[in-house]
């Protein structure tokens, strides 16, 4: 858990709370509640990562088509 203490006398509580907030955040706190807000089944999470995976898999595809139609033109013109 982060832990922030003013650093001088008169610092505001703003600048205290921006701090907490701040480290929080880089600490993961924030991100690790928000998966927790909700209960997801483990059915939907493989789900959802067997789409993400054929998702990355295909821009792949599109893109090393694409980088060779670019390298087919290129040498075309030489």
């Amino acid at each position: 858990m982060p832990k922030v203490t003013q650093k001088y006398k008169d610092e505001s509580f703003d600048k205290i709370l921006r701090r907490f907030k701040n480290q929080c955040e880089r600490a993961g706190i924030v991100k690790r509640v928000r998966e927790l807000e909700h209960y997801e089944k483990p059915n939907h999470k493989r789900n959802q990562r067997n789409q993400e995976l054929k998702r990355t898999k295909k821009n792949n595809l599109r893109r090393a088509d694409r980088m060779e139609m670019h390298r087919k033109q290129t040498q075309r013109t030489r």
